[in-house]
């Protein structure tokens, strides 16, 4: 099995992405907001097990109003995890958008691209995240604003959590692992450094299985955006096992982390 492992699956992830594009370009239009989620949610749970990896989510808190998620961020996975948790408007750098195929995917999706490079796009995204959370969505960001290889939590940019602050709503703290059926840490699903998407794609595909984790925290509130980033930072650290060495309060990134578990 081991040996037809890589051609089944993608073969099997071939086929179900253009679905995906079928969905996104033709039915769409026929669906009501609610329909489309559901859609996008299970298209990406199904998406994950077509590829190998084993789902177990917690269960995320329930708001009459919207929320802002933050999370560590790992892997191009992250997203297909979260959507199939929770239904999320993510916001993603603006190099995204140009990606074949996955690019017009996430914009088909609502996914919103900043362009980091230009801070005047900061607050165009700002605006654009006020009125999604004001219209009840959930949107959902990497504060860190790049990936590890899940062994460590880098600071998070406080001036993410300013649309939360500016419209007093919780941010839904969460952490995300990878690991093996036994329980060890899985270096496979890491998308870092100057990796490629194939190469992540025939790494992933090639373990017998993937478990990925999403832990959701407490949520959070308050009307300073740095301490918030801070509370945040330590809430995914509890998510994800994470021993805090440093509990002064200082910006988050000082605080060094070992994990529990390895």
């Amino acid at each position: 099995m081991a040996l037809f492992r890589r051609p089944f699956r993608l073969a099997r992830m071939l086929l179900h992405v253009f679905a995906g594009i079928w969905q996104a370009a033709v039915m769409f239009q026929f669906y009501s907001s609610i329909q489309r989620d559901r859609v996008i949610s299970a298209w990406s749970a199904r998406l994950l097990e077509i590829i190998g990896v084993r789902l177990k989510a917690g269960i995320p808190p329930e708001f009459d109003h919207g929320a802002l998620l933050v999370a560590n961020h790992v892997s191009w996975l992250d997203i297909f995890v979260i959507h199939a948790a929770k239904r999320v408007r993510f916001v993603s750098k603006h190099e995204v958008r140009s990606w074949p195929v996955a690019g017009w995917l996430a914009h088909r999706a609502g996914t919103l691209f900043i362009q980091r490079a230009k801070k005047h796009d900061t607050a165009r995204i700002n605006d654009e995240m006020h009125a999604l959370l004001q219209d009840g969505a959930w949107v959902a960001v990497f504060p860190e604003g790049t990936s590890s290889d899940g062994r460590q939590l880098r600071r998070f940019m406080p001036s993410l959590f300013q649309p939360a602050v500016k419209e007093n709503l919780p941010v839904v703290p969460a952490g995300l692992r990878y690991q093996t059926p036994e329980g060890r840490h899985c270096q496979a699903a890491a998308y870092i450094d100057d990796m490629s998407f194939g190469k992540s794609l025939w790494q992933i595909v090639g373990e017998p299985e993937i478990v990925a984790r999403l832990d959701f925290g407490r949520p959070l509130k308050n009307s300073d955006r740095r301490a918030l980033a801070e509370s945040a930072y330590r809430e995914v650290a509890s998510c994800l096992g994470f021993e805090l060495k440093d509990t002064s309060p200082e910006i988050p990134g000082g605080l060094q982390t070992v994990p529990l578990q390895t």
